[in-house]
């Protein structure tokens, strides 16, 4: 599940203030000021959107923010490590190196977890 779709489980209030506070409203070109969340949201104060950055609720969706992250960071660090790697850096070499087996090895966990055997699968139906 990414960040957007996690958030289709919080009421449309906390969703924008979400999206305002890590930055994530793709279709804003300029980000609202806190007054302008506060008319969006038809609010006087974010009092009460602040508390709940104490819940869980709230921390569930930060940990899928930064996962979402963390996949995009790897892939720039791999493709930095790469480009010195192809240079002819030892230490990017084997960076590289565990870097790919790292991620075959998480692959292969991945895929096991999809693996459902269904026997009925393969019968075919008339």
């Amino acid at each position: 599940m990414n960040i957007y779709e996690a958030l289709n489980t919080v009421s449309w209030k906390k969703k924008e203030y979400f999206l305002w506070k890590h930055n994530l409203s793709v279709l804003r070109e300029i980000p609202l000021t806190e007054e302008e969340l506060c008319k969006l949201i038809k609010s006087k104060s974010l009092a009460y959107m602040k508390r709940w950055e104490r819940d869980e609720s709230y921390h569930a969706l930060v940990n899928i923010m930064i996962e979402s992250q963390a996949g995009k960071d790897l892939e720039d660090v791999y493709s930095i490590v790469k480009e010195k790697a192809l240079t002819g850096d030892e230490k990017s070499i084997k960076l590289l190196l565990d870097l790919q087996k790292q991620v075959q090895q998480y692959n292969k966990q991945a895929n096991k977890g999809k693996q459902t055997t269904n026997t009925y699968d393969d019968l075919e139906l008339d």
